[in-house]
């Protein structure tokens, strides 16, 4: 029987990418966005487009303010089953870390959990979290430990007010995110199970980035990897851990719909779940995997060599991600390929 799915985070890469698999399992989408202009995003997009849906398969829910208390009490109302909450705030340079990034990302996820706990029929919600909120703020080490999904970085005590940077306001509003989720399961017995999928940097083809324009600077994690083919230099190191994002959204609903764990219900509904992945990678890789793949191109000029540091990191994948999966995990190799072969494509150009 076809689940009814609320999505958050619909009009980002994860969300959408979530959003059309669901789609392709069969199950009957509503997805949350801020405004007409955002749903008009997603339902005019060619992939969603080609599937020719009705209402009853894909349908908006408008909530102008995702941090208002009950906002997503009406989203849920009229039967949805399962929630994936996707959605969370880019760490722009230009946001405030503690408005723009640490209050949203945390108020959200409250909110969602508040709203499916006035929802009988929710039976099972899956947060999308980063590796971030596992490594924290401090700069990993050859000698730092193994870091997996259960790890848990104490919170600043007492909490900055403000943070120094945006990324700081972001790693912290994903460590906080991770442990009053822990704590909502734990002290609010909700009737449904909780799982946190946790992964590192997200790379691969995406269906929004419609032009070259989107390709090079609106292509969210994966305009690094465009830094990398076209010559530009990013300044900073970013962790050395990714997953194809075929890979994540096909995880995201092994783990909507995974049994709990447990012989216990209750027991399993008052622990969160955590699957972490994460594949080591190094960047400087990027280009060498372009010039094997798309010769042609780099001879014509269209990819340049360009330099990603990487920040190497610790962190294991969760045992039981590719047992879920059914299959090893996508290389990096072809998550480059495939963004470099989507940017051809937008180009006009041969792939030869």
């Amino acid at each position: 029987m076809a689940a009814t799915i609320l999505i958050t985070g619909a009009s980002g890469l994860i969300g959408f990418r979530i959003l059309l698999a669901a789609l392709a399992g069969g199950h009957n989408v509503r997805y949350t966005v801020r405004s007409e202009e955002k749903a008009h995003l997603v339902s005019s997009n060619p992939a969603v487009q080609k599937l020719a849906l009705n209402e009853a398969r894909l349908s908006p829910v408008i909530i102008p303010d995702l941090c208002a208390d009950g906002a997503f009490d009406a989203a849920l109302a009229g039967g949805v089953t399962h929630i994936i909450h996707a959605g969370s705030p880019v760490p722009y340079p230009t946001h405030d870390p503690t408005t723009d990034v640490y209050e949203p990302t945390v108020k959200m996820t409250t909110n969602l959990l508040s709203s499916a706990l006035k929802t009988p029929t929710v039976q099972r919600v899956v947060i999308t979290s980063s590796i971030v909120a596992n490594l924290g703020l401090t700069l990993p080490s050859p000698s730092t430990p193994t870091t997996t999904a259960s790890t848990r970085v104490p919170l600043p005590s007492p909490l900055p007010s403000t943070f120094a940077d945006v990324f700081s306001g972001y790693v912290t509003s994903k460590i906080a995110s991770l442990q009053h989720t822990d704590t909502f399961a734990r002290t609010q017995t909700p009737h449904f199970g909780i799982a946190h999928v946790v992964p590192g940097y997200v790379f691969g083809r995406n269906e929004l980035a419609l032009d070259a324009t989107m390709m090079r600077s609106r292509n969210s994690s994966n305009n690094f990897l465009m830094m990398g083919m076209l010559g530009a230099e990013l300044p900073f190191p970013i962790h050395g851990g990714f997953v194809h994002i075929d890979d994540l959204a096909d995880l995201h609903l092994r783990v909507l719909f995974r049994s709990p764990p447990s012989s216990s219900p209750s027991a399993a509904k008052a622990k969160v779940e955590d699957y972490g992945v994460s594949t080591p990678v190094d960047y400087d890789a990027i280009f060498d995997i372009i010039a094997k793949a798309f010769p042609k191109a780099v001879g014509e000029g269209v990819f340049t060599r360009g330099s990603v540091p990487t920040l190497p990191v610790n962190y294991e994948t969760s045992g039981d991600v590719e047992e879920l999966l059914g299959r090893k995990l996508r290389t990096f190799e072809s998550a480059v390929v495939d963004v470099a072969g989507q940017y051809l494509e937008v180009l006009g150009k041969s792939k030869a």
